[in-house]
C-alpha cells in the first residue's frame, strides 16, 4: 500500500468512508464526489495498491468486477441504468492513482455526460492497419 495514496488510506482504515462492502482483497464505497445528485455513485477497488487496473493479477480484477456488478445490481433496482467506467491514467481520466471501478447509478434524463462521445469513422483501410498493430502489440506479450 502507498503511504500517501487516499485509496489505500480507506482501505486501511484510517480515512471513514461509506462503506457498501467490504472482503479480505475489496472495499467498495460512496464516492465523496458523486455524479449523480440522487446518490448511489460508488467506487470498488482492491485494497491493495495498483496504481492501474492493467497491473492488477486477473483473478483479483475479476473479483473486483464482480464486486462492482453486485452493486450495479443493487443500483439498478432503483435507478433507470447504470455505467461502470475503469479510467486507466490521467488522459482518460484517473485522478487517483489506484486501480478503481466507478459504478453510477443513471436516471432518465439525469444530463450526466459519461456515455457520450463523438463517434468517427474509419477510412478506407485504416481499420485493418489499427487491427494489425493492436494484434502485435497482443502478442508481443505482457497482456
Amino acid at each position: 500500500m502507498s503511504s500517501e495514496c487516499v485509496f489505500c488510506k480507506i482501505a486501511k482504515g484510517e480515512i471513514p468512508c461509506a462503506k457498501l462492502y467490504e472482503d479480505r482483497e475489496i472495499i467498495a464505497f460512496l464516492d465523496i464526489m458523486p455524479a449523480t445528485k440522487r446518490g448511489g455513485h460508488t467506487l470498488v477497488i482492491p485494497k491493495k495498491h495498483y496504481e492501474h487496473v492493467t497491473e492488477m493479477p486477473d483473478e483479483l480484477l475479476c473479483k473486483t468486477m464482480s464486486v462492482a456488478k453486485r452493486v450495479a445490481c443493487a443500483l439498478m433496482k432503483e435507478a433507470d441504468g447504470v455505467n461502470i467506467l475503469l479510467n486507466n491514467g490521467k488522459a482518460a481520466g484517473q485522478y487517483v492513482k489506484h486501480a478503481h471501478i466507478h459504478v453510477v447509478p443513471r436516471y432518465k434524463d439525469d444530463k450526466i455526460g459519461l456515455a457520450h462521445w463523438e463517434s468517427v469513422k474509419y477510412h478506407p483501410g485504416e481499420m485493418e492497419e489499427v487491427q494489425a498493430r493492436i494484434k502485435k502489440l497482443l502478442e508481443e506479450g505482457n497482456c
